[in-house]
């Protein structure tokens, strides 16, 4: 009751393999997954390529990440060197691929927003690691971010104040 049964073209995956889902980015769309079978005992690492590879992306700026119950994007896969048997990833799961990568170990990557009066000139210089915003009350807030790390080509978010 509630199950729904699917007749798939080729051989069924054996009781070592798994059938897995996946999707680019973070909004996945209805009908946008694809599909994959691959050995359980294969690593992140190997996984993430063979995902890369099927769906025409390239480089290596990009991560794993299991879709949670609520169909978001859930924990990064960090252990690139796991397999995906030893992270408890099942048949059936959808893994989300992430442009960008991880921090390293033991590192966390966050943004950092400070808030600096504006000068006698009456304006604000742009410095190449800032994105700035005047306010109306005459206060700049400021994003730092690293050199290169708008990979996608978005403009980087400012916050003013109100």
């Amino acid at each position: 009751m509630g199950s729904s049964l699917g007749l798939c073209l080729g051989k069924a995956p054996s009781s070592c393999q798994l059938f897995l889902f996946f999707a680019m980015g973070s909004d996945v769309q209805p009908g946008t997954e694809m599909e994959i079978i691959v050995e359980e005992t294969i690593s992140v690492r190997d996984c993430l390529k063979l995902m890369l590879e099927k769906s025409g992306l390239q480089g290596d700026a990009w991560h794993l990440r299991k879709m949670d119950w609520c169909y978001e994007a859930g924990e990064p896969l960090c252990e690139e060197d796991a397999t995906l048997k030893e992270l408890l990833i099942c048949s059936g799961d959808t893994l989300l691929l992430i442009e960008g990568q991880l921090p390293p170990p033991g590192f966390l990557k966050v943004p950092i927003w400070w808030y600096q009066l504006q000068g006698p000139s009456g304006h604000c210089e742009s410095h190449q690691d800032q994105t700035n915003c005047t306010s109306s009350r005459g206060g700049v807030w400021r994003a730092a971010f690293s050199q290169g790390e708008n990979r996608m080509g978005f403009q980087q978010p400012v916050h003013k104040e109100k």
